[in-house]
């Protein structure tokens, strides 16, 4: 009792300023100091897959490049032959039998050329995207393909024939010669079919699946595409070929019935959706055998560039359900090539086309099937396929071809064709007359020059260009400057 008395009073009597100080000590906390909060953020909406956001803000995007191309896929990926110059001041001659024998650069005529670009005859890298059209020199190799395999589309056994040559020398522009001197010869009364990339067969970029009926895998877009190439380059024909037997099939839940000697071969491709269709009922062996009916009257031309493309790689990147390896003779599209190369597949008049490649130096199947080196019984499988070599030497084996350089006239021909379209970049330079003192050079404006005549400077470029490429039409491009 005492002590809390003590307490209120000591209490009660404590000064002003004892009170000022406590208030003020009681004032400061050790507790953790909370900042306020940041201002709210506006949340993006999320934007689901398939729309896009309102492009009416106010603030506008910006824009990128012309291409995320690179240069040699730019060229061509970008149209340039629209912006090209003409040629028709050039007043080049048209490829037919006429200009065979002459060394020119030659067009193609606009229905053939029509016919070669659906196809898809030429390749991204063969630049015919420097001119507003397609042009070809004339050489020795169009005169003896002229010679040894057009001239013999008529006869009772169809010419097959392969094509070798190192890389540029110039292949797949003989293919596309080939093929519009065909038409030409013919009067484009000819079937063309041309694969332009058999490796897509085996290189795994395309669907598959497996037809119970056929007993092989179909392709169903890749078979699509190709029949679509075929069906547009061949319109004219196809609408003139009157089907050999009655067909019938569904397509959009429609059923057409086409009749014999009525409806045609066009009719049937344009209208039947089961080359793309799982489980076809046939399609493509269909049109084959229509083909052979009508090829008494009709030939037709199959080519196939960079034909060990599908050889030289046999297993493809497929897998069986199994897991196990596909090999491209068990694909309906790769079965047909095979037997077309190795005459299984003939036509009574025609002729098959094949080019080889360089890309597998360590392939061996094409060489030891031509008989241009002995099989090694060390060879790997990958290496040289037995199976497909045995293939190939069926009906008489494959005749082969090998393509010769440009001569130095030709190559002198091509040069001043590239230097009147415009697209060849000479460069003048100066010589010295005499050798001079360093300090005479030091002053440029006291050196005597003499600028070298532009028909001197042209055979200059002639025999530099022609010695660094020994005439290959590849290297040739590749030295010259073009100005794209």
């Amino acid at each position: 009792m005492l002590r809390f008395a003590f307490n209120r009073v000591a209490s009660a009597n404590m000064s002003v300023k004892s009170c000022a100080d406590l208030a003020a000590r009681r004032s400061f906390s050790s507790s953790m100091v909370v900042p306020a909060a940041a201002p709210a953020k506006p949340v993006k909406k999320k934007i689901r897959q398939g729309y896009t956001r309102n492009t009416n803000a106010s603030g506008k995007a910006k824009k990128g490049g012309m291409t995320d191309m690179k240069f040699r896929d730019a060229v061509r990926g970008l149209g340039y032959e629209k912006y090209a110059p003409s040629l028709s001041n050039l007043h080049l001659e048209t490829l037919n039998e006429k200009a065979v024998g002459t060394n020119k650069v030659t067009k193609f005529s606009s229905k053939s050329l029509a016919k070669l670009v659906s196809l898809e005859t030429f390749k991204k890298f063969q630049h015919v995207e420097m001119f507003s059209e397609p042009v070809s020199l004339v050489t020795q190799n169009t005169h003896n393909i002229h010679a040894n395999f057009l001239s013999k589309l008529n006869d009772a056994k169809s010419p097959r024939l392969c094509l070798l040559g190192e890389k540029g020398s110039g292949k797949s522009t003989l293919i596309a010669q080939t093929m519009a001197l065909a038409l030409e010869q013919h009067n484009h009364n000819i079937v063309l079919l041309h694969i332009d990339h058999p490796e897509q067969i085996v290189n795994g970029t395309s669907d598959y699946i497996f037809n119970s009926k056929t007993k092989q895998y179909q392709q169903p877009m890749f078979t699509k595409r190709w029949i679509e190439k075929v069906r547009d380059a061949n319109k004219d024909v196809f609408q003139q070929l009157k089907l050999s037997r009655d067909v019938s099939f569904v397509t959009d839940k429609k059923e057409h019935q086409l009749k014999k000697d009525e409806n045609t071969v066009y009719d049937f491709v344009a209208n039947n959706a089961d080359f793309a269709k799982q489980g076809s009922s046939g399609a493509l062996q269909f049109l084959i055998e229509e083909l052979q009916h009508h090829s008494k009257t009709t030939p037709v031309l199959v080519s196939i560039d960079n034909f060990t493309g599908l050889i030289n790689d046999p297993v493809s990147k497929y897998r069986h359900p199994d897991f196990t390896p596909i090999h491209f003779t068990d694909f309906e599209m790769g079965s047909f090539a095979l037997k077309v190369a190795n005459g299984e597949i003939e036509f009574a008049k025609g002729g098959v086309l094949l080019s080889s490649s360089s890309d597998n130096r360590n392939a061996h199947t094409l060489n030891v099937a031509l008989g241009l080196e002995q099989y090694d019984p060390y060879y790997k499988n990958e290496q040289c396929d037995v199976e497909v070599v045995e293939a190939l030497l069926k009906n008489g084996g494959i005749a082969n071809y090998s393509l010769t350089n440009l001569s130095k006239d030709q190559a002198r021909e091509l040069l001043t064709f590239w230097e009147s379209a415009g697209v060849l970049q000479l460069r003048d330079y100066v010589r010295k007359e005499k050798k001079f003192q360093m300090s005479e050079l030091a002053s440029q404006s006291n050196v005597p020059q003499v600028h070298v005549e532009a028909e001197e400077l042209f055979e200059k470029t002639v025999q530099n260009y022609f010695t660094l490429s020994s005439g290959n039409v590849g290297g040739l491009v590749k030295a010259a400057n073009f100005l794209y």
